[in-house]
């Protein structure tokens, strides 16, 4: 098993490639917490409990608690419509469930609540909420680079979700593994 901190090196290495690779601007400790995001998660399982119902709690709870709860449905958001994206195409949630509850998860983060102070994470929650997509196309390229290849049923099911739909998300998926398509006359072909 690696350390923390060999894997923080791993993964600061691996969002900086990403970072570029998609041409996205994190700020430092945007940076920064997206690298801390990863390690943690690969140190611990994710809770499967529905993260609607996490963020529905969340903004009833009481102001500290309020704040993990929301920073646990952003997190686990972002990096589940990042690090596994693959595995919506097999799914009836769609990765833009996750998007929506991660960004307004994050989105309140940024905001000051009643009864309590300004998180020293405030601007970094802010960034999140108001870049999620591309954060998770950030997080998708570490997983590319760091898990083995989607399986040929998983592209299939991409592409029929992709001509279903029209799915931008799809079409990225798609094309991130070698798949080129073509709309003509507005309709998938």
């Amino acid at each position: 098993m690696q350390t923390a901190e060999s894997l923080e090196a791993f993964f600061a290495e691996q969002v900086d490639q990403a970072l570029r690779t998609k041409g996205v601007f994190a700020p430092p400790l945007t940076e920064h917490y997206l690298v801390h995001l990863l390690a943690a998660y690969a140190k611990r399982p994710i809770d499967d409990a529905p993260l609607a119902v996490k963020l529905m709690e969340a903004l009833d709870a009481e102001p500290r608690a309020r704040r993990d709860r929301l920073r646990e449905v952003g997190d686990t958001s972002l990096f589940v419509s990042g690090f596994w994206s693959d595995s919506f195409a097999r799914r009836s949630v769609d990765v833009d469930y996750y998007m929506d509850l991660g960004g307004s998860a994050y989105g309140e983060l940024a905001r000051t609540g009643a009864g309590w102070s300004r998180d020293p994470y405030g601007d970094v929650y802010e960034s999140l909420s108001e870049n999620f997509p591309r954060f998770v196309d950030v997080l998708a390229i570490v997983s590319h680079a760091t898990m083995p290849a989607a399986a040929p049923q998983d592209i299939l099911k991409l592409y029929e979700r992709w001509t279903r739909t029209g799915s931008r998300w799809a079409a990225q998926r798609l094309a991130a593994a070698g798949v080129t398509m073509q709309r003509s006359g507005g309709r998938p072909q």
